[in-house]
Formats: structure tokens, sequence, C-alpha cells
């Protein structure tokens, strides 16, 4: 197995999807965009019994996998978001209530497993920013299946990603880490304003 070049990870509203299509072009890399497979409808399901939460957690979390496996066999992607952030969503569903103990420490004997058989990136790019500025952008945008959430949900996820980025800021040695506060980021001078990131990517990849 290779390994994937650069990963950029954040939660929903820090600006990935921008800063992904941007870093591939100066990276000469392709766009491998998160994926998402139901072909059981588990989501849906979920939505309305949380019994489904579960099945629901293991098919993203294989999907994320297969997906990264592709990615690393090819060596050319950059990716949006990855398998390493998955954890944020079972640890937070388990909080809810929504999972058992026993389904999650299941949980995340898979994940520890699936781990044991990959190759962090060479990079990894995480995205930061408030979490006034991140309601504001999912609140722009307004997609229906988002704000329909509620803000309460976005306060839980946000806490979680902080923890999920502090643990990877201070415990990661096999990728290159780089940290982006997206809050102020003038997508009008992009160029400027991403060179030192583009610079030490180049370095690691």
């Amino acid at each position: 197995m290779g390994q994937v070049p650069v990963v950029v990870d954040g939660m929903t509203g820090t600006g990935k999807s921008t800063l992904v299509n941007h870093l591939a072009e100066k990276l000469n890399l392709e766009v491998m965009p998160e994926e998402f497979r139901d072909p059981y409808d588990l989501l849906n399901k979920y939505s309305q019994d949380s019994k489904w939460c579960y099945p629901m957690q293991l098919n993203f979390l294989m999907t994320r996998f297969i997906q990264y496996t592709v990615a690393s066999d090819n060596e050319k992607y950059i990716l949006d978001r990855s398998i390493f952030s998955d954890p944020v969503y079972a640890k937070l569903f388990y909080e809810f209530g929504h999972l058992s103990e026993k389904e999650y420490n299941n949980y995340l004997t898979f994940f520890n497993t699936l781990m044991e058989t990959i190759k962090k990136p060479k990079c990894m790019i995480i995205l930061t920013c408030s979490f006034d500025e991140v309601m504001n952008r999912i609140e722009e945008r307004g997609r229906e299946d988002e704000l329909r959430l509620g803000k309460d949900y976005w306060w839980a996820l946000y806490q979680a990603y902080q923890e999920h980025v502090k643990s990877i800021m201070e415990n990661e040695k096999e990728s290159k880490i780089i940290e982006i506060d997206t809050e102020s980021l003038n997508l009008d001078n992009i160029d400027e304003e991403l060179e030192g990131v583009v610079k030490n990517a180049k370095e690691a990849i």
C-alpha cells in the first residue's frame, strides 16, 4: 500500500471544499471528495429511530476506509476529510446515548484494527475557526438537512472536533500537521494567504 499525499480535515463550515480545490491545483493533485454511500438508507432510518445508529456508523467507517485505501494505492489524491475523523462522530453519538457502551467499544476495536492496515497521510491539514463563524456559514448556505439539526448539535460537534484537533496537534508523529485558521482567510487573495501552507505541504509530499 502506498501513502496518501494530503488529507484536509475540519468540521462542517470550516471551508474544506474551497481549500481542497485550491490546494489540489497548487500541489498538482486530484480531489477525492468525501464519499457518501448509504445503500440501505441507514441515515434516514437513523433519523427516525436511533437504534440504527450503530449500523449507520459502521457503514460510514467502512466507506471511508475503502476510500482511503483507494487513495493510498494511487498516491495522487488530496482528500476532503477521511477515516481519521470518523471516531469524532462515534463518540458524539455515544455521548448522545445513540450508541450503547458495548456498541461504542466494538466500534473502537474495529476502527483500531483498520488503522493497523493503513499508513497515515504524508501531510494532514487541519482547518479551524470559531463556533460563531461555523454557524454563520451553515446558515448562509441554508442546507435544510444541516439547519434542522439545530445549534445544540453543532455545538456538541464543534467541541468534539476541538478535542480531536488538540489530540492530533499533541500526538501525531507520522504525518506533517498544518493548522489553518479559516476565520479571516481572504479568499480574494488566497494565493498569498496560503503561500506558506503550499510550500510546507510540497515539502511533506
